[in-house]
């Protein structure tokens, strides 16, 4: 049997498209931001809540969300991007955490910056 691979969605009248890959992995980023380490068994180290939750009290949060979607990735076998940083961004709010996360295509060392936003 084969699995289908990333970038599939399912569209709501049943059938699936076939999304860009930066914009998947983008979408996979935000599922990580709400999704607690651990919490899924087919992939342990995926999530980010705890770590995000936590984030003020950790000098090393861009370090280790970095390192951890990195690892994540490598599990997923996704390899055609990596992430090169997570910073927190400093905001007005004090009830929200921004991080912009830049993101690197492995093959041609294009970079972009995404941001996510925590509650």
């Amino acid at each position: 049997m084969r699995s289908l691979a990333f970038p599939m969605r399912l569209q709501e009248n049943g059938l699936l498209k076939r999304d860009e890959r930066a914009t998947s992995l983008i979408a996979l980023l935000q599922v990580m931001a709400r999704t607690p380490a651990g919490s899924w068994l087919a992939c342990p180290s995926f999530g980010l809540r705890d770590l995000f939750e936590n984030g003020r009290q950790r000098a090393d949060v861009g370090k280790v969300a970095t390192d951890r979607i990195n690892q994540v990735l490598t599990e997923l076998g996704i390899n055609e991007f990596y992430i090169s940083d997570v910073v927190r961004e400093i905001s007005t709010n004090r009830d929200v955490d921004t991080y912009s996360i830049t993101i690197t295509r492995t093959e041609r060392e294009e970079s972009f910056t995404t941001t996510l936003a925590h509650e």
